[in-house]
């Protein structure tokens, strides 16, 4: 009798500690709860089996029957699992081998501690417990991925099934059979535990590697944004954003570099402050719209105009500037001037509207006229404003 009970302890404890470890590694859709249902069901499902075939004396047909039910049941518990059937099947063989590798290992480690009927009980549940702790703790993350993945490992895991179901369901005595298999059973499982870890392992650096390269192509991924976002801030800093000539702010730092290589380099170069005339009345006849084309179409007129190496510029408004470098002298500056004045003269077809306009241009040189940057603006400025009192539509030097 004292035997019965220790069997049924143990046999109990291998069943409901396998449904708990299964549903461990496979999410239930009825919560924890109805895990503890089940486990509970089959619990006394054992207590019944484990009873009958103890009263025939068939302990033997028993183990058998064990694995029998345990199959049965796991393909009764699939519909309780948010699993792919091939999915399950890869979890329920991987419960059977750790559940023969446990079995295994309380046997044997209860041999060295005293009362080892009871001890193989206590030892068996407790390695059930440490092995869902690790699962629970550190390893479930990489185990999903790997039946997510079990194609490529479900060769090992039948590998593994096969050695060690040789030994322990092919045999009348499984008792006699783990002693006497000792040492290659311990070899087998030895190999199974250095498996699994080496792919536990194996996935971890695998997943860390992979969590790096994402994060580093976050990060420049985020550098790249960040790269755009200050070359969009530049470009709102730096250029007008109707007709995508530098403003006003550019103008000016451009202006005061040319000034200090200009002293380096003893070169001459000249400002050309415009002011265009009659864009007041296009605004006030058709529109600001069409004013604002008026404008795009001026700028665009200016770049035509100038080579690669001088430098054009929206001041504001309808005014325009135009750095023109390394010239001759001021017969240079005042033909590029009169081309410029030329070109704007010429009509503009905007909307099936034609409009015209003209240009009052102010010319100022450096050295020449000015050695500073404010001088040379204020110079070429008023030069503008003596074309415009006497008349509009001209250009006009300035000189000291």
């Amino acid at each position: 009798m004292n035997d019965f009970i220790i069997n049924l302890l143990r046999g109990s404890v291998s069943s409901v500690m396998n449904v708990i470890l299964l549903f461990t590694l496979t999410k239930s859709k009825f919560g924890r709860n109805g895990i503890i249902i089940i486990a509970v069901f089959i619990f006394l499902f054992n207590i019944i089996s484990t009873i009958w075939f103890y009263l025939y004396g068939d302990l033997t047909s028993l183990s058998r029957f064990n694995l029998v039910m345990f199959v049965v049941i796991g393909l009764a518990l699939k519909p309780l699992a948010k699993v792919s059937f091939m999915q399950w099947c890869f979890n329920f063989l991987t419960i059977i081998n750790i559940s023969m590798i446990i079995v295994f290992l309380s046997f044997h480690l209860s041999r060295f501690l005293p009362m080892p009927h009871y001890s193989h009980t206590i030892l068996r549940l407790i390695l059930y417990i440490l092995v869902i702790f690790l699962f629970h703790r550190y390893l479930l993350p990489l185990y999903q991925s790997i039946v997510k993945n079990w194609p490529i490992f479900s060769v090992m895991v039948i590998c593994i099934f096969l050695n060690l179901a040789y030994y322990f369901y092919l045999t009348d005595d499984i008792q006699n059979t783990l002693e006497t298999f000792k040492w290659p059973l311990l070899l087998l499982v030895t190999l199974s535990i250095a498996a699994y870890g080496t792919v536990f392992y194996s996935l971890k650096k695998i997943t860390e590697i992979y969590a790096l390269q994402t994060e580093n192509l976050k990060i420049l991924n985020d550098t790249g944004l960040l790269h755009q976002a200050a070359m969009e801030l530049e470009k709102y800093a730096n250029y007008d954003t109707l007709t995508g000539l530098p403003n006003r702010r550019f103008f000016f730092e451009r202006l005061e570099r040319d000034v200090t290589e200009s002293k380096k380099q003893m070169n001459k170069f000249a400002i050309l402050f415009i002011d265009l005339d009659g864009f007041k009345d296009i605004n006030d006849a058709h529109g600001h719209e069409l004013g604002d084309e008026v404008l795009v179409t001026v700028g665009n007129r200016l770049l035509k105009c100038i080579r690669e190496t001088d430098f054009a510029a929206r001041l504001g408004g309808d005014e325009f500037a135009v750095i023109i470098h390394n010239i001759e002298g001021m017969g240079s500056a005042e033909n590029l001037a009169k081309r410029i004045h030329k070109i704007l003269q010429e009509g503009m077809h905007i909307d099936s509207i034609e409009c015209k306009i003209d240009s009052s241009i102010g010319i100022a040189i450096y050295p020449d006229t000015g050695k500073e940057a404010e001088t040379l603006l204020r110079h070429a400025d008023s030069a503008m404003y003596e074309v415009k009192r006497n008349g509009k539509g001209g250009i006009r030097t300035y000189i000291h």
